[in-house]
Order: structure tokens, then sequence, then C-alpha cells
């Protein structure tokens, strides 16, 4: 009976051993095709280890971006659903998809899948428009920076991080006046904001309303010394 038994466990650790070796087999396969630009057979491979593994991130995630480059619009969002059911959160999955999508060079391709995301989640709409803002953001992407950070604003009206996105946003779009005036109103809620002082100060530096400029700069230096900000300064006052 013992000698049953022990061959019994021999049998299982010598499968379970070749199953270990059929998983990293075939992981090494998904990677080269990753790796290679073969996004089908990417794809395919990456699905089979989620069989075997279905709590695997670094799965979910190259699948979801090898399914993307291949234009299966279905297989991103039940990805995602499907890491999010084994415990992996949205935050982790979006941010490390985000960064496969630049490193491939395809980042254009990543607010594609946060909008179909959108349609099939939409009680995560607020988690993904804020994803969608920091995309614009990254990108520089004025009008988008706007859509968003009002978007955000509708919930927190009050949030300093959506205002200063707003008006970062409006300046990006050439309206200046526009960027001023919301750094102006973070400033008449929080007077010691380094973040509205500063690109007030040299905004209005630039537009020549030197006075005005000289006040917001040197409430700037009192808080956040610099030697930029200083020399700034001295050359306004000169004027």
């Amino acid at each position: 009976m013992r000698h049953f038994i022990l061959t019994l466990l021999t049998a299982a650790i010598a499968c379970t051993a070749m199953a270990s070796d059929r998983y990293d087999t075939m992981s090494e396969r998904a990677l080269r095709a990753f790796d290679s630009r073969e996004w089908a057979s990417a794809a395919a491979l990456y699905e089979l280890m989620l069989d075997r593994r279905p709590d695997s991130t670094d799965s979910y995630v190259r699948a979801v971006v090898a399914s993307e480059m291949v234009g299966d619009t279905v297989a991103g969002p039940d990805l995602v659903s499907r890491a999010m059911a084994h415990g992996i959160g949205l935050p982790q999955i979006l941010t490390r998809s985000r960064a496969q999508f630049f490193d491939i060079g395809a980042g254009d391709a990543y607010p594609a899948m946060l909008y179909r995301l959108l349609g099939k989640f939409p009680w995560m709409r607020r988690a993904i428009e804020h994803e969608l803002l920091d995309y614009y953001t990254f990108r520089d992407n004025g009008p988008e920076i706007i859509k968003y950070a009002r978007i955000m604003l509708t919930g927190l009206p009050d949030s300093e991080e959506y205002r200063l996105l707003l008006a970062r946003g409006y300046l990006l779009s050439g309206d200046r006046d526009a960027a001023c005036s919301e750094w102006q109103s973070i400033l008449d809620t929080d007077p010691n904001c380094i973040d509205a002082l500063l690109p007030l100060g040299y905004s209005l530096a630039q537009q020549g309303d030197t006075a005005r400029a000289l006040d917001i700069l040197r409430r700037a230096q009192s808080i956040a010394p610099t030697p930029y900000i200083a020399s700034t300064i001295r050359g306004l006052e000169k004027l």
C-alpha cells in the first residue's frame, strides 16, 4: 500500500513538472510572438496560458494589447472583465496596458480601447474617464484635456487638480485668457497654490502686465524660492 501511494505521488509530481514545463514553453513562444509583432499568434497563446493560470496579470495585459492590434473589438473588454473577476484591479490593468501600447509604438490604440470599455462598463465610467484625462494630459491634447477635466469637475467642482488641468488645457488650446482666469480662480480659494501662481505670473509677464506679474511672482518666490523666479523678478523690476 505504501509503495502504491509513493508511486501515485511520484506520478503526480512528474505530471505537475510536465505541465509546468509546457506552460513555460508556451510562455516563451507567446513572448517571442509578441516581441515579433505576430499579434494573432500572441493573442491565441496568451489565451491558452490564461486557461492554465487565469490570475496572471502579465498574460492579461499582453493578451489585451495583442487583441487590440489585430482589431478584435470584443476581446479587450472581455479580458479586462475576466482579469477583474480574478482579483486584478482595473488601475493595474490599465496602467500596464498603456505602458505596453507605448512600448510597441501604438499609443494611439490605447484611448480607442478605453472608449470601448466605457461602452461595456458604464458603472466604471468615472475611473475610465479619469484615465482618458491622464492620457490626453500626457499627450498635451488641449481640447481633450478641457473636455475630460470638465467632466471630472462635474463630480468634484472644487478639485484643485482638475481645475489646474483645465487651465492647462486652455493654455494648450491657445486660450491664454481662459487659462489665466482659471488660475486666478484657483488662487482666490488657495492663495498659496504654487502650481497656479507660477504659470499665471509668467503668462502675465508675457502679456506685458508687469505690475500684476511682479505681485504674483513675488508671492511664488516667498513660498517656493528658486533662482529662476528671482531672475525673472529682477528682469521685470528693471522694466
